[in-house]
């Protein structure tokens, strides 16, 4: 969702009045849904990240987080962030003023109606914070964890109320890319859906699991093909720069436009012979494509990758990657739209209804 661009967060009340009645119409569908004040637990870089997004999308924002000198550390995330924000478009009342950070637990979320969790990945203090947060909180509250991995189930075990509980896992920054994969699990069908509204009217690319699974899908994929970037590189076939080079020209370019199902469909000149394509697509994973079944990195091999990457990719710092990254992710968003807007039916393609897995 592209909001009215901005280059200052000022506007005149004339002109805040035709950008409101655009903002208004975008997410008209979802105006049931949206909460007009949401909890970020956590100002690490995942929380930090939903504090911009929220922000951008024209939300009060309460950021928790225990050690008070993170504040300092928010502050200037958001700052680092706004031109980006700027370039993605702000919503009329976005403002760096609509963030408030705390260090009282119960002053963030007591009167809260959408708790964004995103501490550190620690199962047991997950378990613990969720058991504090339901405490306190109101009983509708729902809280979505940003966990990269781990099972909504699990971050249940203690929780008052466990069926608002949910896993809504974003890609960092948050407030770049699109996606959060949601999970809730048997137990939270309501609050999945209710939280999946709530993220589509903010702007997000929502992709609901039919089932729990550790990693979620996208974090899946990602391992993946680290997995095949490290077998490649303890064979001396390339050098990471070359191995990512590969990537970001090649498949790379294919999957901002569509997924590799969809790429692979268009592989073959006859799509009523698509099946024995498949199968030989499997033959190439069968003779030798992918990494050895049982190849793990070692230490070695892990110490290797991480000096190669710092002496290399990395010589001159992260601002540039950053810079690079933030810059191109949004021209392609940007693109995306755009097309979207010219040939609509290309980005349409349903999944299967999950209603049955909500009744």
């Amino acid at each position: 969702m592209r909001f009215p661009k901005s280059t200052s967060v000022e506007t005149s009340s004339a002109t805040n009045l035709q950008k409101n009645q655009v903002w208004c119409k975008m997410s008209a569908q979802f105006s049931e849904n949206r909460f007009e004040s949401i909890v970020c637990i956590g100002a690490g870089n995942i929380g930090a990240g939903w504090a911009a997004h929220f922000m951008r999308a024209g939300l009060d924002v309460v950021v928790y987080d225990p050690v008070l000198e993170r504040k300092g550390w928010l502050d200037g995330y958001l700052q680092k962030a706004m031109p980006a924000l700027q370039k993605l478009g702000l919503s009329p009342n976005a403002g760096l003023d609509r963030v408030r950070f705390t260090t009282d637990l119960e002053d963030a979320v007591r009167g809260a109606s959408f708790i964004q969790e995103s501490s550190p990945e620690d199962l047991g203090q997950k378990i613990s914070l969720f058991q504090k947060i339901t405490d306190i909180a109101p009983s509708k509250t729902i809280i979505a964890s940003s966990s990269a991995g781990f099972l909504a189930k699990d971050l249940r075990e203690k929780a008052k109320s466990p069926e608002r509980v949910i896993i809504g896992h974003p890609f960092n920054p948050p407030y770049l890319i699109p996606l959060v994969e949601i999970a809730g699990g048997d137990e939270a069908p309501l609050a999945a859906a209710t939280a999946a509204d709530f993220y589509r009217s903010t702007g997000c690319e929502v992709v609901e699991l039919k089932r729990e699974i550790e990693g979620y899908i996208g974090n899946r994929i990602q391992a993946a093909v680290l997995k095949e970037i490290f077998y490649i590189y303890s064979k001396g076939i390339a050098d990471l720069a070359t191995i990512d080079r590969a990537i970001a020209s090649g498949p790379a370019l294919r999957w901002a436009v569509m997924g590799p199902s969809s790429i692979f469909y268009l592989g073959t000149q006859n799509p009523t012979l698509y099946d024995g394509f498949v199968q030989s697509l499997v033959e190439e994973i069968r003779s030798g494509f992918v990494a050895e079944g049982d190849f793990l990195p070692d230490d070695a091999l892990i110490k290797s990758y991480s000096r190669e990457v710092q002496e290399t990719i990395g010589a001159n710092g992260q601002m540039p990657i950053q810079n690079l990254r933030n810059q191109g992710v949004i021209a392609l968003r940007n693109a995306l739209e755009r097309i979207q807007e010219e040939v609509p039916s290309c980005f349409t393609q349903q999944s299967p209804s999950n209603e049955s897995t909500r009744s």
